[in-house]
């Protein structure tokens, strides 16, 4: 028999959750990387360079700026949905504005044509945004529909939903690319961003009929609630000064991850743009992305139960590097799939092998307040990244110059990754000899 407990005067809620929510709660990631994938990575910014800004010389600057303040924003206004939501209890109800907002303006995306510049920024930059925050809000309902001893089940079914939703996704829209970013085929490539609003609502729409929420609002002040919020970030910086292992991997996550999100914004429009590959070869260059993605998360995750996430991370922030340098000297498409797939590969896993790094070095009695902070971290990184990159190819009109960047914070995180423990550090510590044995 399923237990129920009552949420105010709506209808009761089970306690836990059933097979239907968790699995309407990883159709959520399906959803996610329709949009990621698709208007993010592929054809938005190539849609942008090529079409919308076909007659001017900053295109890339612009998009990789706009990519910036969106994380920017992102970051400084997370913690305050954050607490909005927790405060008011109105978590789903937040999330649906967000996904609501994401979906009108994906598809809105189509309306705009050569010239549209701040018309396509501002209405991308709605989209991502709103995307961000509905993508983190749903991911903190994990806890409360699947138990400790199947979070990380749960974690691979939405991470396999992500990859099918990639690979539905870019082939839905093969037809409509497969004539290139060209001013002859803009009619079929506007038609991509309603129908990815369409898949994205559609795979979506499953988490609202479905899932429940379980954790009651606090009913405290807002203005209250956000002040303590501040109040407790502030009194953490002393406590992190003291933790030299999080700082340093902070520095060192901050790196790898600028490096890791120049490529994933660049990849489009550096592919077509220094190389020529444009059409369907582009939907052919994400499926082997997608297809990598998937064989990674597997591969890394076995290294990583046999070596630990210390090392783990090093081989994967090692091949990034080396795709890195080798796409610097390349000039055939063929060998570019296949450092796409090996890129892939490295992506698959690195968030969820710094995560678990992250988890290994955090003091016990702290970890949710410096996972938070490791996450604005990551939103940072994620900004400055394509900022640098953007502002490189500004002053030298070249897509190949910019990519010492990321070599280079590549290279830099990796050094800074030498000198983290492979191990909790107290069972480090309790290795040491004691004074006078």
């Amino acid at each position: 028999m399923i237990a129920f407990k009552k949420k105010g005067n709506s209808r009761q809620v089970p306690e836990e959750a059933g097979l239907l929510e968790r699995i309407s709660w990883c159709a959520f990631d399906f959803s996610n990387s329709a949009f990621s994938t698709v208007v993010v990575d592929l054809v938005f910014s190539l849609y942008f360079i090529r079409i919308i800004c076909a007659h001017r010389t900053d295109a890339t600057f612009l998009i990789t700026f706009t990519t910036f303040l969106n994380q920017l924003l992102v970051g400084l206004l997370l913690p305050l949905v954050g607490t909005f939501s927790d405060v008011t209890g109105k978590r789903k109800e937040i999330v649906l504005v967000s996904f609501i907002l994401c979906t009108l303006t994906t598809a809105y995306l189509g309306t705009t044509v050569e010239g549209d510049v701040w018309k396509g920024l501002i209405t991308y930059a709605i989209a991502h945004i709103s995307f961000s925050f509905s993508e983190s809000l749903v991911a903190s309902f994990l806890p409360e529909i699947a138990p400790e001893s199947m979070l990380g089940r749960i974690s691979g079914w939405s991470r396999a939903a992500g990859n099918l939703g990639a690979f539905i996704s870019l082939m839905t829209i093969y037809p409509l690319l497969s004539g290139g970013f060209i001013q002859s085929n803009v009619d079929r490539i506007r038609l991509c961003f309603p129908l990815v609003a369409l898949i994205y609502a559609l795979a979506g729409l499953p988490f609202f009929l479905n899932t429940h929420q379980r954790t009651p609002g606090s009913q405290a002040n807002f203005s209250i609630a956000l002040k303590n919020f501040y109040s407790r970030t502030a009194q953490m910086i002393p406590s992190l000064l003291k933790q030299k292992y999080v700082l340093l991997f902070f520095l060192a996550f901050f790196l790898y991850s600028s490096g890791a999100t120049v490529i994933m914004v660049v990849i489009a429009v550096y592919s077509q743009m220094q190389l020529g590959v444009s059409g369907a070869e582009q939907i052919w260059l994400f499926l082997s992305l997608q297809i990598g993605s998937a064989i990674g998360a597997f591969i890394f995750g076995f290294l990583e139960d046999t070596f630990g996430p210390k090392r783990t991370l090093q081989l994967n922030v090692s091949l990034w590097f080396v795709c890195v340098a080798l796409t610097l000297f390349l000039d055939q498409k063929w060998l570019f799939f296949l450092i796409t797939f090996l890129i892939g590969m490295a992506n698959g896993s690195l968030y969820s092998v710094s995560r678990a790094l992250m988890g290994l070095i955090s003091p016990p009695e702290q970890v949710g307040e410096y996972f938070g902070l490791w996450g604005l971290v990551g939103r940072l990184a994620s900004g400055i990244g394509p900022l640098v990159f953007g502002l490189l190819f500004e002053i030298n009109k070249s897509f190949q110059t910019p990519l010492f960047a990321p070599l280079i914070f590549f290279g830099l995180g990796l050094f800074g990754l030498i000198f983290l423990p492979n191990q909790k550090p107290t069972k480090i510590e309790s290795k040491l000899p004691a004074h006078g044995s």
